[in-house]
């Protein structure tokens, strides 16, 4: 976990809010769309299948999930049926969240036949009375979202229960 700072946050450009996601959760500016594409090549001559948009991002899980193994970090997947609790959010494996959000698409986008889903991350930090903190990272957003853990756990929540959107809500742990 992080000690609580001053913290970047990365806007999303084009359709890469899961490249953002991961270098807002990391802090770090570290993989470029290069990266992420070349990532989803080598996915690509393993399944025959696309994980993204040439140019334009879109990346899909398995893309975002390969960068954080290299990283030496794992997805776990929330349940839609698993309790969210403090204890659940606060365990000392838990770097922060991700979650792949049902979002309202343009018609252009539609006829592209992308993807609805928009990627966010949720940084985990430590403050010096050892409180916890949530920072949610929407790369559409011009900063980040602070939030205390009972709204977190409250939005979290939320999110679960919209079961008309399917979110989905992914821990990211140490490995």
């Amino acid at each position: 976990m992080q000690q609580s700072k001053e913290y970047e946050h990365q806007t999303q450009n084009y359709r890469r809010c899961g490249l953002h996601a991961v270098n807002n959760l990391l802090q770090q500016n570290k993989y470029s769309r290069e990266d992420f594409e070349n990532i989803a090549e080598e996915i690509k001559k393993e399944t025959n299948l696309s994980h993204y948009t040439y140019f334009f991002g879109n990346y899909d899980l398995n893309v975002i999930e390969r960068i954080l193994l290299k990283e030496s970090y794992e997805i776990v997947w929330i349940r839609q049926n698993q309790e969210i609790n403090e204890e659940l959010i606060a365990d000392p494996q838990v770097y922060g969240l991700l979650i792949s959000l049902i979002k309202e698409i343009s018609f252009i986008e539609k006829l592209c036949r992308w993807d609805p889903r928009h990627w966010v991350s949720i940084r985990k930090v430590i403050k010096p009375d050892n409180e916890l903190e949530f920072y949610y990272h929407d790369s559409s957003l011009k900063a980040p979202q602070i939030k205390q853990t009972p709204d977190m756990i409250q939005e979290l929540k939320n999110l679960q229960m919209d079961k008309a959107k399917e979110n989905y809500i992914l821990l990211v742990k140490k490995r």
